[in-house]
């Protein structure tokens, strides 16, 4: 669920702010200390199996919700402890709708009780100094299961990209310095997928206007991009993503909490898997529904 690529779709009910923007803007997130931050995103994602002679399309909708709970060291230092909370949706399997929740699973499919199991109740740590510059993620070994023989370094450092992917989810768009209305910016990333390799992001973003939103100032920004696998992936991997893959998006930045109140992206993404092409798309929205005081 994590691994998935995020889409775009159009803002309902947002009506202009009543104010005019008089100085550059810092749209980076800032965490509060003390504060338990709850998001939910729902991403929708289909595969066109069609493409490789399938009968029919694989279609899959989950919901996930996921807790962040920030503190404070003496030093300034912010910790957000990220836990995904719960999941819930529905995929087609063998030609069946399939509905599953992660808080009863006892009935479930063994592969949907299998995949869910493994990221319900997952957390890990991402620290951040006291001027919010991110530093490193931390304990993300709670991840990964437990082996007689000792720890799996591999899973450990797939949990680890799992986190520094979901981190980047979170700032997508955003700009690292302070902006004006109308202004764009170019960002370029390079991007560790668990499942499909190193993947260079070019993402082309605006200031799009000020608006309000649940009662809160907002700045609006929107951005699209291209996705392409790093030469040295190409040729190594059963898994790729290939050229023409691309992302659009838009979110709503609240200028007085510091943080993402909504997001919706979509992503088509060309997916090749041993040399067979097979083009997907993911469309995910994600919403704070609550931000409180600990």
């Amino acid at each position: 669920m994590l691994r998935h690529l995020f889409i775009f779709c159009f803002l309902c009910l947002i009506q202009p702010a009543a104010y005019a923007q008089e100085e550059a803007l810092s749209l980076r997130l800032r965490w509060l200390p003390d504060h338990t931050y709850v998001q939910e995103t729902t991403t929708e994602t289909t595969t066109s199996l069609t493409a490789i002679g399938k009968p029919e399309d694989q279609k899959m909708k989950v919901k996930q919700t996921t807790e962040i709970r920030v503190t404070a060291a003496a030093s300034g230092e912010k910790q957000a402890r990220v836990t995904f909370a719960a999941l819930s949706g529905e995929v087609m399997l063998n030609g069946k709708k399939v509905v599953f929740d992660s808080a009863n699973l006892e009935n479930a499919n063994p592969m949907i009780r299998a995949s869910v199991g493994q990221s319900v109740g997952k957390t890990f740590i991402l620290a951040y100094d006291a001027e919010d510059r991110f530093i490193e993620v931390r304990d993300s070994s709670t991840m990964t299961p437990a082996k007689e023989e000792g720890p799996d370094l591999e899973k450990i450092s797939e949990a680890r990209q799992v986190a520094d992917l979901y981190r980047r989810s979170m700032e997508m768009g955003l700009p690292k310095m302070p902006v004006m209305m109308g202004d764009r910016w170019t960002a370029q990333e390079t991007v560790n997928f668990p499942s499909a390799g190193t993947v260079n992001i070019e993402l082309r973003a605006k200031l799009e206007s000020l608006v309000e939103y649940e009662g809160r100032p907002q700045a609006k920004v929107s951005f699209e991009g291209e996705m392409k696998r790093a030469d040295e992936s190409a040729g190594s991997r059963t898994v790729t993503i290939g050229d023409g893959s691309r992302i659009f998006g838009q979110v709503l930045f609240d200028l007085e909490r510091g943080t993402v109140s909504f997001g919706a992206f979509r992503a088509d993404i060309q997916l090749e898997i041993q040399g067979k092409k097979i083009p997907v798309r993911q469309q995910v929205t994600t919403k704070l529904t609550s931000l409180t005081k600990a």
